[in-house]
């Protein structure tokens, strides 16, 4: 174990033996310093394409829901009448 400790004193550096070079420190503190241009990537790239396979005409959605003036308690009266009316058969519907 002893030797061990050595070894590990013998490779540890000697105080003020290492000199950093400070140029670089200096040009990167400057505001005259070149730097490179930002590469912009937009964050859109990566979304998937052609998931919906129709196009909706958002001001006839805007229309449709705009028909229900009180919100959620007019879409009720309407889901509640269009249950009471019963739906027409449809071709080739065995009884």
């Amino acid at each position: 174990m002893l030797a061990g400790a050595t070894t590990l004193a013998a490779q540890a550096q000697a105080p003020g033996s290492v000199r950093l070079d400070p140029t670089p420190t200096l040009q990167a503190s400057q505001a005259s310093t070149p730097v490179p241009a930002v590469a912009y990537r937009s964050v859109f790239v990566d979304l998937p394409q052609g998931v919906e396979n129709t196009v909706l005409d958002w001001k006839a959605a805007n229309a449709a829901v705009g028909q229900f003036k009180r919100g959620h308690a007019d879409l009720l009266k309407w889901e509640q009448e269009q249950a009471r009316t019963p739906a027409p058969p449809t071709q080739g519907a065995a009884p």
